[in-house]
């Protein structure tokens, strides 16, 4: 690989001072021969530092800041800054800028589950380790495609600190360590017996929250433990709980809203479509629904017709999942010998998050016989129908990581060995009420089928029906429970060989460290019940996909002390992946590191590393799999005139759709190359540290499965010649939008319902060309102590994206990620913490700054920005007695208005959240 012109700038830049450095050291180093240790300009003897295992390296080392950037944040942290959970502070670091999925997307994948996007790249991209072993996959797929590692059930209780480490991290780490490594590090010694208690709430309403903690430490002979047990629940919070989110009017267009159709009966033959008027006194016993929003209703544009609707049926969706978990961890260490020991690391975890997307919903398309017309009948269930829970989605998940082994120095040669098994796993059972169970609703409303018409089923229905409510009964005897399970686990076999003390050069001792790996992966992924295509009418989105492989791989690392202030870190890897069913391909992965200090202060660092990843499994082994999914024809309503601001009133939007994907076996693994640089400057004996960091990560045949709504928007670009806010230009010619027009079947100009419309969409994983990101990441903190006012901490960071970029195929257009209708990242971000403790009172405030984003209709970044404060106050009544009080969202800041965003929640809920102002209150014993 032909080097980079900035490695060569580097390199240029640091050879002139690196020979002044050699030259001025070279009298000191000849005089100081008689002594292995450097002396300080003082003259007094350096203070030995122990060498510790630090995030980013094999090789046990003095100085924690290395060649890559480290952000560490340690449980303390996360509690004083107010965070409640291990998620929300990870999310909220300057570097985790990129949009993720949480428990607001209740139509997604996995509502259930939590996961962070650093540089706005795929989640996939981020390796998270636990106790710096690799943890098993979420079962379910992100996207319906990809795999995470889910941290929703990490107990911050038993937290001890994260680092993240960001850059290329395959030559340490292996596969996946692209954007970079989120390594939490579990308390595995504890010294007497802890508990603690807390609660909370949310100052708009719902969402009440309370946590048990206990933990406690002991030694029987040679024999220590440690052991961990929290429990927490989770009450929801749903949009009827946020004054500005229980109705679809509460949008800020300016635009008239219409009311959902609760009741609407419509005419969609192709030419007279229109919908039936039910008539006032129809509408009229059924205003009591929804809180009694329910009201003769008509199209804003005075179009179709009249139908019975409600603006407030979007207040039944749960924005905060309903959960309860109990975790448990067990850290025993069996000292052979004063420096042997066995040990055994676990931590198990039990969630059930429950979840709705609101409220139950059914529909048919079909020719009544009686009218001789093609009808679509529609019903939306209201709580005082059904219940509030009847659509209650739940997810049970049962999680474990294990790691066995055997650790000690190999004699007396200086070497120490780690050989350790690890098996982490997760099951996950989806269970979900679905009342469209055998069609017993299709008989109720529209009576025996009679047979078909033009592909379209023929009924003769009592149109009476439609237009009453049901029982909690009826839905009941019309549901079925939807029960799906998928696994998924990792097993790895690993030794590890180290020496701080390889061989001598005269700057010093080389470090070496050597591992050899075996892993085998494994997943079984259904989100939803065997044959359920067929059992529930309509259900799609189904991801069904099971395989297994094998990874074998070997690695070294070096620490290279080249002079006295200039150390070189290399380390090269070969992963090999054996896959079920035949293939698999291997790859070496190498990474260079290089740490200058030109004085005691400074420290200028730089990176350069290789990674690959064989692409997820979801991708390689998915089976063909179909169902019938909701979206809107982009380009038929915008033939028809209609935008972003306007396609609810397209008769297009919203339609059902066959949607069929499949896995692709003949995909390439990805690749990418990073590299890093940047500066750590300290003064005032460590007590101010400053920290400025270049990114660049360019990544190669990344695998992406567009979504439906994606494809359907891509094929209307690419018919119509132009995006849609006319920002970008498109060829139909081009290889992406000769693809894309593959994938979408429409049906005939002659149907009789939707002519030219779709019929079906067909998603399968690609290779794209390339994604390239760059940006700056810096951090600040300083440390003064006053013999009165206390002691004071002030930490500043901050993360801007300089560019972002994809480019799906060679000879495509290249799309800048960061700009308009593309840009689903916060272009920076910056985060300040203010510490302060006297004696036992300690208070803490911490605000989060996130940049403007992109508006809906992608014309403009002037969506924000968005400043939120937490903060807290604690105090020590003793030794054994303490208490914290803590605020999160201290000004109880709403997501900012979008006046170009008319769909419900109005904001962007991979950004931001409606959650508001919560206060938690918490006890503690320290026995």
């Amino acid at each position: 690989m032909k080097p980079s012109l900035l490695s060569l700038m580097i390199t240029a830049a640091l050879l002139p001072a690196l020979a002044h450095a050699q030259a001025a050291t070279a009298p000191q180093e000849a005089s100081a021969s008689s002594s292995d240790t450097p002396q300080p300009e003082s003259g007094k003897k350096a203070r030995d530092l122990d060498a510790v295992k630090v995030t980013g390296s094999l090789i046990p080392r003095a100085q924690i800041e290395g060649p890559s950037p480290v952000t560490t944040v340690t449980a303390e942290d996360m509690e004083k800054q107010g965070f409640t959970n291990v998620f929300d502070a990870l999310r909220s670091l300057p570097q985790s800028n990129g949009s993720v999925q949480d428990s607001q997307g209740t139509g997604n994948y996995t509502p259930g589950a939590k996961t962070i996007s650093l540089f706005g790249l795929d989640p996939s991209y981020t390796l998270t380790l636990l106790n710096g072993r690799p943890m098993a996959s979420y079962p379910l797929a992100y996207n319906g495609n990809t795999s995470i590692v889910d941290i929703a059930n990490i107990p911050m209780g038993m937290v001890e600190r994260v680092d993240v480490l960001t850059g290329g991290q395959s030559s340490v780490y292996g596969s996946s360590a692209i954007a970079g490594v989120v390594n939490i590090i579990l308390k595995d010694h504890v010294e007497g017996t802890h508990f603690k208690y807390r609660a909370g709430g949310y100052s708009d309403g719902g969402g009440a929250n309370q946590r048990f903690e206990v933990s406690s430490g002991t030694a029987i002979g040679n024999l220590d433990l440690s052991f961990g047990l929290q429990y927490d629940k989770q009450k929801p919070i749903y949009g009827f709980d946020r004054s500005y989110l229980d109705s679809a009017a509460d949008g800020h267009t300016g635009d008239v809203v219409d009311p959902s159709r609760v009741f609407l009966r419509r005419d969609i033959t192709a030419g007279s479509s229109h919908y039936i008027d039910p008539g006032a006194a129809t509408c009229a016993p059924l205003d009591y629904l929804f809180g009694g929003s329910n009201q003769y209703a008509t199209r804003s544009d005075g179009s179709n017709g009249r139908y019975c609707g409600s603006l407030e049926n979007v207040g039944t969706a749960s924005l905060l999942n309903k959960s309860e978990n109990v975790n448990g961890s067990l850290f025993a260490r069996y000292h052979l010998t004063p420096d042997t020991e066995l040990y055994a690391d676990i931590l198990v975890s039990y969630g059930r998050p429950t979840y709705t997307g609101g409220s139950p919903f059914w529909s048919q398309d079909f020719y009544n016989q009686t009218t001789g017309t093609y009808e679509s009948w529609q019903r939306i269930y209201a709580p005082e129908e059904v219940g509030l829970k009847a659509k209650d989605q739940r997810v049970f998940t049962r999680s474990y990581n294990i790691a066995t082994g055997i650790r000690g120095p190999l004699g007396d040669t200086g070497f120490d060995y780690d050989f350790y098994l690890n098996r982490s796993g997760t099951q996950a059972i989806r269970k979900a009420t679905d009342f469209l169970k055998n069609d017993g609703v299709d008989a109720y409303y529209l009576g025996p089928q009679l047979g078909e018409m033009n592909g379209y089923p023929v009924y003769a229905p009592d149109t009476d029906l439609l237009y009453q409510p049901i029982t909690a009964e009826q839905y009941q005897a019309w549901s079925g429970t939807n029960r799906a399970k998928s696994q998924a686990w990792t097993q790895s076999e690993t030794l590890t060989v180290t020496n701080t003390s390889l061989f001598d050069l005269p700057a010093g001792a080389v470090g070496f460290a050597a591992i050899v790996q075996g892993q085998r992966e494994y997943f079984n992924n259904r989100s939803s019940a065997p044959n359920s295509e067929n059992i529930f009418r309509g259900n799609g989105g189904a991801t069904v996909a099971q395989g297994q492989r094998d990874l074998y791989a070997g690695g070294m690392e070096f620490q290279v002390p080249v002079t006295s202030n200039f150390n070189a870190n290399l380390s090269g890897r070969y992963d090999k992946y054996s896959l079920q069913g035949g293939g698999g391909n291997g790859k070496f992965t190498y990474k260079v590191g290089l740490e200058f200090r030109p004085i005691d202060t400074l420290l200028l660092r730089g990176s350069y590393a290789t990674a690959f990843r064989s692409p997820d499994m979801y991708y390689l082994y998915s089976s063909e799999s179909s169902g019938f999914t909701t979206a809107t024809d982009y380009y038929l309503c915008r033939q028809a005139g209609y935008t972003s601001d306007n396609y609810d009133d397209c008769a297009q939007s919203d339609g059902s759709i066959r949607s069929v994907s499949s896995g692709n076996r003949e995909l390439k693994d990805i690749t990418a190359k990073t590299f890093t640089y940047g500066a750590v400057w300290s003064a005032l004996a460590n007590a101010l540290t400053m920290s400025l960091d270049f990114n660049h990560i360019e990544i190669q045949n990344e695998v992406q499965l567009l979504g439906q709504g994606d494809i359907l928007d891509l094929e209307a670009n690419c018919r119509l010649g132009v995006s849609e806010n006319g920002s970008t230009a498109y060829d139909i010619n081009s290889p992406t939008c000769q693809d894309v027009l593959g994938q979408v079947t429409r049906k005939p100009a002659s149907d009789p319902v939707n002519p030219n419309g779709i019929d079906e969409v067909q998603t399968y994983p690609i290779n794209l060309s390339k994604q390239k990101q760059t940006g700056l990441q810096a951090n600040v903190e300083y440390k003064w102590a006053t013999e009165t006012l206390g002691n004071f901490d002030v930490q500043l960071g901050h993360y801007r994206a300089l560019t972002h970029e994809t480019q799906y195929k060679q000879g495509d257009p290249i799309y800048d990620q960061l700009c308009c209708a593309n840009s689903n990242e916060i272009h920076d971000r910056t985060s300040a913490t203010l510490s302060w403790n006297r004696g036992p009172i300690g208070a803490t405030l911490y605000g989060l700054r996130n940049a403007p984003t992109w508006n809906q209709a992608g014309d403009d970044r002037n969506i924000g920005p968005w400043t939120t404060y937490n903060g807290s106050v604690s105090y020590r009544f003793s030794d054994m007695f303490g208490v914290m009080l803590s605020v999160n969202n201290l000004t109880n800041k709403r997501p900012p208005i979008d006046v170009t965003n008319g769909g419900w929640p109005f904001y962007d809920s991979g950004v931001y959240n409606a959650y508001g102002r919560s206060a938690q209150i918490e006890f503690s014993v320290d026995l």
